[in-house]
């Protein structure tokens, strides 16, 4: 099997097959900021530009996920139009583990995990690999 080592579907592959990462999403930042409301201290509670620029990163860190979410999605669908685009084409590509250039016809594009790969004879390939189209 070719991988490929700078496509959209590559990163995607890896992290469908890694372990998650820990990462701070809204849920926990709420939870912190409550966690944090609660245990103030009365006498001195938190001002209110602390609490405004709090809620500011909430608001900025919502937005951010969003957007991400959204490029994940057109990067997705912009990798399987541009695999399926080559159905019936002749691409040259190189074998990783070989280092030789592997040239043939496109039968089909498999999903692996959400990854398009192109079916060309025996090895199926990531875009990332292929060199050209004929």
């Amino acid at each position: 099997m070719i991988t490929a080592t700078s496509t959209v579907g590559e990163t995607e592959y890896k992290a469908s097959t890694t372990s998650k990462q820990t990462q701070l999403d809204r849920d926990a930042f709420l939870k912190m900021l409550i966690v944090q409301l609660k245990n103030q201290d009365p006498l001195q509670p938190m001002e209110d530009r602390e609490f405004i620029a709090q809620l500011a990163q909430f608001s900025t860190l919502e937005q951010m996920q969003q957007m991400n979410k959204g490029l994940s999605e057109m990067m997705k669908a912009n990798s399987t139009f541009q695999a399926v685009s080559l159905i019936g084409r002749t691409v040259v590509a190189t074998d990783t583990e070989t280092n030789n250039q592997i040239k043939g016809r496109v039968d089909r594009v498999l999903f692996e995990n959400g990854i398009p790969l192109l079916k060309v004879g025996a090895h199926d390939i990531l875009l990332g690999y292929v060199i050209s189209v004929e």
